[in-house]
């Protein structure tokens, strides 16, 4: 039988970058996305996705859809590691996307080492760095529209995209939370909700809000989970709460009255667990963004 010699996959209309960070003092790898037609007046709507090594192929596919529909096509960013494996991301993923937590408050993931308190925490630093190092050198070298943005993350990921939302609403147009861990550290996330939606009232803000997550989400897996019986399983599904929290959660901010622009939306997907759900996540939330 013949062998086969193939050549690395290419992303079409993509390329990558690093770029050291001075905020978080971390090495990020960038991908972005162009669409191959010119810009609107405005600048292309800018997608911005977190955990890209794993997300980025799936959105900048997507967005190339966008462009065969005949829609406007967004330039699609997205914020990995200069990693090579997929079990690094992973591990650097968590400092980025956390908030401050104590060390006694991180649950222990049997497939990664104990976890340290140096490791979690970092998610303003991470924030800054999108907001003040990022996205003025995309600006730079694309065109795009700089109020019509959107912040996208799943899991760990739209625990971060919400504590944007609450903390600093004005950093984006849009913000997609998919499957997010709303209850990491007792939840304390939802802190900051009230203050939000004090600003929201108030005509202070006025962002779109996209919550999303699997309808199976808090299902026990069919397939057991490395280095967890099926009662460790199924406590810890019980804490996390993850579709009654987005949906709670979504239903809340859909009740806040806002101006205009204000809206705040939710959907589970029939048939989809936590990671099943991110490719239709991102299908969705580009939707999202998009509509004008």
């Amino acid at each position: 039988m013949a062998s086969i010699s193939g050549q690395p996959v290419v992303v079409h209309g993509s390329t990558q970058f690093d770029i050291d960070s001075e905020i978080s003092g971390r090495t990020y790898r960038v991908f972005v996305y162009k669409p191959d037609g010119p810009p609107p007046p405005g600048g292309y709507p800018l997608f911005l996705v977190t955990d890209a090594n794993l997300t980025f192929p799936i959105a900048a596919t997507l967005g190339i859809t966008h462009a065969f529909s005949g829609g406007t096509a967004p330039l699609v960013v997205g914020v990995g590691y200069a990693a090579d494996n997929p079990v690094t991301p992973f591990l650097m993923r968590n400092r980025d996307l956390t908030p401050p937590t104590p060390v006694s408050a991180i649950k222990a993931n049997p497939m990664f080492p104990p976890p340290k308190a140096e490791d979690h925490g970092g998610s303003d630093a991470f924030r800054r760095f999108l907001i003040e190092e990022l996205r003025p050198l995309i600006a730079q070298s694309y065109p795009v529209d700089p109020a019509n943005q959107a912040l996208y993350g799943h899991s760990l990921g739209g625990l971060f995209a919400l504590e944007v939302l609450f903390r600093h609403p004005g950093s984006f147009r849009t913000y997609v939370a998919s499957s997010p861990s709303v209850w990491w550290n007792n939840c304390s996330l939802l802190e900051h909700e009230g203050g939000f939606a004090a600003r929201v009232a108030a005509g202070e803000a006025a962002p779109r809000v996209l919550v999303l997550v699997g309808a199976r989400e808090q299902e026990i897996p069919e397939t057991p989970v490395p280095g967890m019986t099926a009662d460790q399983v199924e406590a810890l599904m019980r804490e996390a709460r993850m579709v009654d929290n987005a949906r709670e959660l979504a239903a809340r901010l859909a009740a806040v009255t806002g101006n205009d622009g204000y809206t705040a939306e939710f959907h589970a997907f029939d048939g989809e667990e936590h990671m099943s759900v991110m490719a239709a996540s991102i299908s969705r939330g580009l939707t999202f963004a998009l509509r004008t």
